[in-house]
């Protein structure tokens, strides 16, 4: 079984210390770098290339937001967790805007952290279905651009692949269920993207959800 690779940013040592220990225990985790700024985030995960990173919402230089889109820009299949002590729907609305693919509360018990990188890694969202529904909601009433429904419809493959990007899936778990190579999923994405007027998987999942597609 191959271990899942995991970065931590975080700007206190204590915690970063702290996740270490409590993941010390699972063999399929390996902790292979950390950073305490967002800027060290973003140049980590481009050198190290984690499977998933940890990330915290308010760090120096660069916060996560920042941090977690920038590095999405980079590599859109980059799996990025927020663990931190926020509860409020913004910071979860904008984290889910920035591109990561799960929310997670600082107070999580070491098996649930351990299962939320494993889910997340095999392209699971980490959110409970009804606050999924209610952030991709969330997201479509902030969206600022007009919402109208394609000009050129989506095509079966596509309809189906945004429903996978609905769902949280990655490149690579879409690929591997259709049976098609990630620069073809990469492809349908683009084409929806243009239907769409969208940029991001974000920005798609929420016009999917208001638009019912």
């Amino acid at each position: 079984m191959s271990r899942v690779r995991v970065l931590i940013a975080d700007d206190r040592p204590i915690f970063r210390a702290g996740v270490q220990g409590m993941l010390r225990d699972f063999p399929q985790i390996d902790i292979v770098g950390e950073a305490m700024t967002g800027r060290q985030a973003v140049e980590r995960s481009r050198r190290l290339r984690p499977d998933v990173i940890l990330m915290d919402l308010n760090m120096p230089e660069m916060d996560g937001r920042a941090a977690t889109r920038a590095i999405k820009e980079e590599d859109p299949d980059r799996v990025i967790l927020a663990l931190t002590v926020s509860e409020a729907e913004e910071d979860i609305v904008d984290m889910v805007a920035a591109g990561a693919s799960g929310y997670v509360l600082k107070d999580i018990d070491p098996q649930s952290l351990a299962n939320c990188i494993e889910e997340a890694h095999a392209g699971r969202f980490q959110l409970g279905d009804a606050l999924t529904r209610k952030v991709i909601l969330r997201l479509a009433d902030t969206m600022r651009r007009p919402r109208h429904r394609p000009a050129e419809p989506l095509t079966d493959r596509e309809a189906q692949i945004l429903h996978m990007v609905t769902e949280g899936r990655s490149n690579r778990v879409i690929g591997d269920r259709l049976g098609v190579s990630e620069g073809t999923v990469k492809a349908h994405l683009r084409n929806i993207y243009r239907k769409l007027h969208v940029q991001t998987r974000a920005e798609a999942a929420a016009q999917a959800a208001q638009l019912e597609l």
